[in-house]
């Protein structure tokens, strides 16, 4: 059985949208959360928190489903990540979340730049030798 954030009318919840988060099938939000070591959980349109996450003010909370303030659709319990009493905080967490995976994407880019960087040049010189060679009458017989 999967085990919900406590959440009660009047409290503002951090959620996932609804393809962005857990699978509907397994309802796992800690495999979901640990998609986030990946900027944008792994997907590559998502730019800016709001893409994946919202923010809603609970107005009716049913056992798998709540209903949120302005919204008559129901939202999933599952796709709920925190509950608090101000949207202050949750819009820090979900920006704070948002940022890891791209932190560690950007960290990890850099590491690799820097690792590989005299292979690419060296990997460049020879496919620019190769392009000459293929081509000297626009580049000379000697190229």
């Amino acid at each position: 059985m999967t085990t919900f954030v406590h959440i009660e009318p009047g409290q503002w919840v951090l959620a996932y949208i609804e393809h962005f988060g857990p699978d509907p099938w397994d309802q796992n939000l800690p495999g979901a959360l640990d998609r986030l070591k990946y900027g944008g959980s792994g997907w590559t349109c998502l730019r800016k928190p709001s893409d994946q996450f919202e923010v809603m003010q609970v107005e009716k909370v049913m056992p798998k489903t709540f209903r949120a303030v302005g919204n008559e659709r129901r939202q999933y319990r599952y796709l709920v990540i925190a509950a608090a009493d101000t949207t202050g905080e949750l819009l820090a967490l979900r920006d704070k979340l948002f940022a890891i995976g791209f932190a560690a994407d950007r960290a990890i880019e850099e590491e690799t730049d820097r690792r590989m960087a005299d292979f690419t040049a060296k990997t460049r010189a020879d496919a620019l030798a190769k392009v000459h060679a293929a081509l000297p009458h626009l580049f000379g017989r000697a190229a």
